[in-house]
């Protein structure tokens, strides 16, 4: 990994770079897409690109990381978890207010975690990186498990099926093409009030 610099105006071509690249990449696929066409969009001299990354491996890389970070996360209109249950507000409201921002954030960042699984097939780190947002699904979800005191199953097992519930129909519904039996362009509004009600009734 290079060192980079860490002024707020590098801070902000990096941002840019990134920006711009999940721009790109959602257009041309990861395999197509050039340093050039990332430096070109972003009208930076190539020079200035390698200050940051090496190569665009590294910047999907780092896109990634991001997504990780917004996924699966309290983050724009998601719950804290722990602190709603421990408020005593209603679980259903809770869990309405977290698959909203999980479903939001699968929509916005849909070609990044559609090239990941593909990646994710013939590239280790890539297998690694996507896997590690997959357990960031997990977890979270064996935490509603366990704040809903659901019993007589193995927490585990029953986590896999919920979030593999949770990720099918969100990968469906974010899928661009005519075999998906999710029209891509439903409001989230229509789609949130079926997976949340399926959810609690399996932890209620």
């Amino acid at each position: 990994m290079l060192t980079k610099p860490k002024t707020e105006k590098s801070k902000q071509t990096k941002a840019k770079i990134l920006f711009i690249a999940k721009q790109v990449f959602a257009n041309k696929g990861f395999h197509k897409t050039t340093v050039k066409d990332i430096t070109s969009a972003a009208e930076l001299g190539y020079g200035t690109f390698y200050l940051y990354f090496k190569d665009k491996k590294e910047v999907f890389h780092a896109l990634v990381d991001q997504v990780e970070g917004e996924l699966y996360t309290a983050a724009e209109g998601g719950s804290d978890l722990n602190q709603v249950y421990q408020r005593g507000v209603n679980s259903y409201r809770a869990l309405r207010k977290d698959l909203r921002a999980i479903l939001k954030s699968f929509k916005e960042n849909r070609n990044i975690l559609k090239f990941s699984r593909e990646l994710a097939m013939f590239d280790a780190e890539f297998k690694e990186k996507y896997e590690s947002m997959r357990s960031r699904l997990l977890n979270r979800t064996k935490q509603v498990l366990e704040k809903s005191g659901l019993t007589g199953v193995n927490l585990n097992i029953a986590a896999i099926g919920i979030a593999g519930m949770i990720e099918s129909i969100a990968t469906e519904w974010t899928r661009e093409d005519d075999q998906s039996q999710i029209a891509s362009d439903m409001d989230l509004e229509e789609v949130l009030p079926t997976i949340t009600k399926l959810y609690f009734k399996a932890v209620s």
